[in-house]
């Protein structure tokens, strides 16, 4: 609890705080400016509030930068913090000497503040469940008709979302939410990527026509399996069949073949060979048959060497032809020979059905690929549908409990405030936005009243760790029913914060419960700070 606030530009130095009700009193003439709503605005600061600097700038200007030192007990252990108007974000772990330590942030100091009070709200912060709370003039959150309200322009569903939390009741929501999120966001990331043709979209003719065409596929993969053995003999026979007709047609070129290399080799030896007479071959002659015509024999062999040169000219050609008809039987022995090898290669694998096989998989990939993605776009339009259906029925569950509680709590409490005959507050909540209305009476000051027990409602029902309100709360409410009120306050053990003034008006028993939980009396000629800045 907080037990002390001390500043040097308090009149009295510190101020000393203890549990249950601790009221800030004003004069008995209500008189304005002299530091009940600042000394509420300087304990909201202790608690981590900016309000202080925020709605009081007034404060600052006329004294200036200045600390206070705020004091702790949790588990009879004493703690000590400072925090300044000039760096409010950096809070000073002091001694008990108030001599600062340690420099912590705002954000480890209201962590600190939410472990020691044990509040176990892990969804919600520090000041996401006190600040609301805290209803001091100037803060906006005194709005008779929108409790909820933190600030006029916080949107109803957050301010909703905030009261589940602060009655713990969030986990299922957020386990619902995360879960609504996640497959969302799924939906929307295949979504774009069908947008930007990183996936194929197809639309449902598409899709039937996809599921007619993988039937058929399936059917044919199917028969083909049922007959591989049956394909595989038809090929067989078809190879053996094809490698003989081969074989014979190359055993025919081959014997055609060596048929030309027979004539080539006699071309070749005619070529060679020089069997013409010379007529020096027939000088010894003479010798023998001294009357034989010398010019006869030069006449044959005249006529021979034209002969020779003839046949020479016709052996030439017919070997150019010889070759020819070798180069091109060699050329079909190759080609037969490379079928052959195709064939006797498709005795083991047969390409046809191998070919037709990969080609109707790779047309059944791409349909169930396309009619997979379309199934998965449908999946998750229907799960983000039944996500949302389940989440706001948990929403719509949740929140009847919370506003079952709070109206009970409401109504106990107005009736043993002001009986059966007073007309209890009712809060109805939904997902989107709230109300909060007293039946058959608009008064004004019904409707802080009902505030008023609204805020009480919540202490008694939640670890709310303290209340603070201010005392414009009061001013509207008829007397008789501000001495009930208040009468509240000291119930819980808890620190509730008040300010208050004409204290008399409201009855002697309420006088004394007022005048024993006060923390300090201000009135014209004893204000909060040091200098009275109101002239």
């Amino acid at each position: 609890m907080l037990s002390e606030i001390s500043s040097d530009q308090f009149r009295v130095g510190a101020i000393q705080f203890h549990q249950g009700l601790n009221t800030v009193l004003g004069d008995k003439n209500a008189t304005n400016s002299i530091g009940k709503t600042s000394l509420l605005l300087v304990i909201d600061f202790g608690f981590g509030g900016s309000s202080l600097i925020e709605n009081s700038p007034d404060i600052v200007a006329e004294l200036g930068d200045h600390d206070y030192f705020f004091s702790f007990e949790f588990d009879s252990e004493s703690y000590c913090f400072r925090r300044g108007t000039r760096q409010p974000d950096v809070v000073y772990k002091c001694d008990s000497e108030k001599i600062p330590l340690a420099p912590i942030s705002l954000e480890e100091y209201k962590s600190f503040l939410k472990a020691s009070y044990k509040i176990e709200r892990d969804d919600l912060s520090f000041r996401s469940l006190v600040g609301l709370f805290s209803r001091v003039w100037g803060k906006g959150n005194l709005d008779v008709h929108r409790p909820l309200h933190n600030v006029p322009l916080e949107a109803p569903k957050q301010c909703v979302l905030k009261l589940v939390k602060v009655y713990g009741r969030y986990g299922s929501i957020r386990e619902l939410e995360s879960h609504l999120k996640e497959i969302d966001e799924e939906k929307t990331a295949l979504r774009k990527a069908f947008k930007n043709k990183i996936l194929p979209k197809v639309n449902k003719s598409q899709y039937d026509k996809n599921n007619n065409r993988i039937e058929e596929i399936e059917s044919e993969i199917a028969e083909i399996k049922a007959e591989l053995a049956k394909f595989a003999t038809n090929i067989k026979e078809i190879v053996n069949r094809e490698i003989r007709e081969l074989k014979v047609e190359k055993d025919d070129l081959l014997d055609e073949r060596l048929k030309l290399l027979s004539k080539l080799d006699r071309v070749d030896r005619n070529l060679l060979g020089n069997r013409h007479v010379k007529s020096r071959h027939f000088a010894a002659l003479t010798k023998f048959f001294p009357d034989v015509d010398t010019n006869k024999i030069a006449e044959v062999e005249s006529f021979h060497d034209g002969l020779v040169k003839i046949l020479r000219s016709e052996f030439v050609t017919s070997k150019k032809q010889l070759q020819n008809q070798l180069q091109v039987i060699d050329v079909e022995m190759q080609r037969i020979d490379k079928e052959m090898g195709k064939t006797l290669n498709s005795l083991e694998n047969p390409s046809a059905i191998v070919d037709r096989v990969h080609n109707v998989s790779s047309e059944l990939d791409n349909a169930k690929t396309e009619n997979g993605l379309y199934d998965k776009a449908l999946e998750l339009r229907e799960s983000v549908a039944e996500a949302k259906a389940e989440l706001s029925s948990e929403k719509q569950t949740t929140l009847k409990i919370v506003e079952d509680i709070v109206n009970d709590s409401m109504d106990r409490l107005t009736r043993s405030i002001f009986g059966a005959e007073r007309k209890t507050p009712k809060l109805t909540l939904s997902e989107s936005n709230y109300g909060f209305t007293v039946e058959e009476d608009t008064g004004t000051g019904t409707a802080y009243s009902s505030l008023i027990t609204f805020d009480l409602s919540i202490f008694e029902t939640t670890p709310l760790p303290f209340l603070i309100h201010d005392s414009i709360l009061y001013k509207n409410i008829e007397n008789d029913s501000v001495a009930r009120l208040l009468g509240v306050y000291d119930r819980q053990a808890r620190q509730s914060f008040i300010a208050i003034d004409e204290i008399a008006k409201y009855g002697s028993a309420i006088e004394r419960l007022m005048l024993d939980s006060s923390v300090i009396l201000l009135s014209d000629t004893a204000v909060l700070y040091i200098k009275d800045w109101r002239k």
